[in-house]
């Protein structure tokens, strides 16, 4: 799903769905955002893979693999078709390549994570996942990040928001944590406006930048 706003595009945003969903679900969130943002088109693609726990829904990657490798591997294939899917919207709306935010969910944050290491873009919000494999010994772009988490995630730990806390802290350009107290594996309100206020002032603060150079 995508809710295109065509030639006043400057930003795309990409929605990265959880492991047994689709593009469908965290296009809601877009549906929400998107009076706030009329400048970025939002880009909900569904993951490459039939889940393997849930024949209705996508997976990225296959998280019940027991080979670790097997899943490292389909990890690494998923940043290879996301990273195409975000060339290709950049050349379609004429972007710069950093012109785009990640916003993933669970095994979405997981893929959004990994491809922040390798990509230079605007942002990376994460809502309840987990930092999965090692971090690139060179060419590290460092990124704004936005991780988000329930104190009660019975499927995704607490402590995974921390542990990738712990790595990314020292390779990012920023870095902003919030746990919920009361929160299960989902998105709350607060975590809802915490993200579009992310985007936001990224975008404006970007424009304001431009304003003043070209004064």
């Amino acid at each position: 799903p995508i809710i295109d706003v065509g030639q006043a595009t400057k930003y795309l945003v990409f929605f990265l769905h959880g492991w047994g969903s689709d593009g469908k679900d965290l296009i809601q969130i877009g549906e929400m955002w998107k009076n706030q943002l009329n400048t970025a088109s939002l880009i909900s693609p569904n993951g490459p893979e039939v889940c393997t726990g849930n024949p209705s829904g996508r997976q990225w990657f296959d998280i019940l693999n027991n080979d670790e490798e097997q899943i490292l591997k389909g990890r690494q294939q998923a940043y290879l078709d996301i990273k195409k899917l975000i060339a290709h919207y950049l050349v379609k709306y004429n972007l710069k390549s950093d012109q785009y935010f990640l916003v993933g969910f669970s095994q979405g944050t997981m893929l959004a994570l990994y491809t922040a290491l390798r990509e230079k873009l605007s942002g990376v919000i994460g809502y309840s996942g987990a930092f999965l494999g090692n971090v690139p010994e060179q060419n590290l772009p460092l990124n704004d990040y936005l991780l988000l988490h329930g104190k009660n995630d019975s499927v995704v730990p607490i402590e995974k928001m921390y542990k990738a806390k712990g790595i990314l802290k020292n390779i990012s350009s920023s870095l902003d944590c919030k746990a919920y107290d009361n929160l299960e594996h989902s998105i709350n309100e607060e975590g809802l406006q915490a993200g579009l206020h992310f985007i936001r002032s990224r975008i404006e603060g970007k424009k304001n930048n431009l304003l003043r150079s070209e004064k």
